[in-house]
């Protein structure tokens, strides 16, 4: 793998350092297949074609990171949830099985050691083995998880579980660390295959479904545990994600250990960055809708500027969409996001 400095400009971002660039993250899974022309399900139950898709859209796209295009409800599947996995999308989950302490109980994690317990996991470990092994450059390679409150809101149905804070707390609490301890599996398992940054995707963590105050009493510590898990075993960067409003819980977040905040175009950046001062770095937040799949090239590099001004001037940023690329996004703005990383120094 040649040492091209992707990762030395994404730890230099990490760290509040200059390395005359800001490196860029293109938050692309399923948008890679598309580009190559192969259906998501092909990609999904490949591990190859999956790795090959992913290393060849990061590398064309300039990206700093590479994820295979993994779908994160397979896991579910092993969990034994009937998942559905259409052809070009990633899969969706209509029902729920915890409704009570007891179901919680039942919950077994499987062992991301043994194939039988997790086949569709398997898959996803083989996936970033080979990103790992056909790598030509220092890409950060991702490993990809949902977080503790959000895998939970799979199991117990996320409205339910909603209802269930009003009622039930404990049951809540119960199966959030349950789930916190399924994720520290995965993970731990995912950087064991290849992954050098761990992902943590976490939208009900988001202000916009819980309050400041129900992350700290819900979220909090279970990211916190996972995070502690694998900095416990290994020197990977953490980022966390979360989608929509983050911005007063993003002092919270700084308690679970977390090195980098990925968060939406909801989020003003300037005051993200006022927000986590030097505590925490911070990835976005180009808009990944409104500009990065039905934008412009140059609307995408004016907003990456805007972006960089008003939140990467002093390190501490990752340049990206807001949330994951559009699976239609152009190719070309995704693109000119990754060269306004450089191009933004050099003017």
């Amino acid at each position: 793998m040649k040492n091209a400095g992707h990762r030395e400009a994404v730890q230099a971002a990490l760290e509040f350092d200059s390395c005359g660039r800001t490196p860029v993250n293109n938050f692309a899974v399923v948008t890679a297949a598309r580009y190559a022309g192969v259906t998501v399900d092909k990609a999904r139950w490949d591990p190859a074609i999956s790795a090959k898709v992913a290393v060849d859209y990061s590398l064309k796209t300039e990206s700093d990171f590479v994820k295979p295009v993994l779908d994160s409800q397979i896991p579910l599947q092993d969990m034994g949830m009937n998942v559905k996995f259409p052809e070009d999308d990633y899969g969706s989950v209509p029902g729920h099985i915890v409704e009570t302490p007891e179901d919680v109980d039942k919950l077994h994690v499987f062992d991301p050691d043994n194939a039988s317990e997790c086949p569709g996991f398997t898959k996803v470990r083989e996936a970033l083995a080979i990103t790992a092994d056909i790598l030509p450059e220092d890409l950060h390679i991702c490993g990809l998880s949902w977080g503790p409150i959000t895998t939970a809101g799979y199991f117990m149905g996320a409205e339910n579980m909603m209802f269930a804070t009003l009622v039930d707390p404990d049951l809540v609490k119960k199966l959030v660390d349950k789930s916190a301890e399924l994720v520290s599996a995965m993970e731990l398992a995912m950087i064991e295959s290849g992954a050098s940054l761990m992902w943590m995707a976490d939208p009900t963590s988001s202000e916009d479904l819980i309050s400041p105050d129900m992350f700290v009493e819900y979220s909090m510590n279970p990211i916190k545990r996972v995070i502690d898990d694998v900095k416990g075993r290994f020197d990977v960067p953490n980022f966390v994600h979360i989608c929509g409003n983050t911005l007063d819980t993003l002092v919270h977040l700084k308690g679970t250990g977390a090195d980098c905040l990925s968060f939406d175009h909801a989020v003003d950046p300037a005051k993200a960055r006022a927000a986590a001062g030097k505590d925490l770095a911070l990835m976005g937040n180009v808009d990944p809708v409104k500009l990065i799949m039905s934008g412009t090239p140059d609307m995408v590099t004016s907003k990456s500027y805007e972006i960089i001004e008003a939140a990467g001037q002093e390190g501490g940023l990752i340049l990206a969409p807001g949330c994951e690329t559009p699976i239609s996004s152009p190719y070309e703005n995704v693109l000119a996001m990754g060269r306004a990383g450089r191009e933004y120094w050099q003017k």
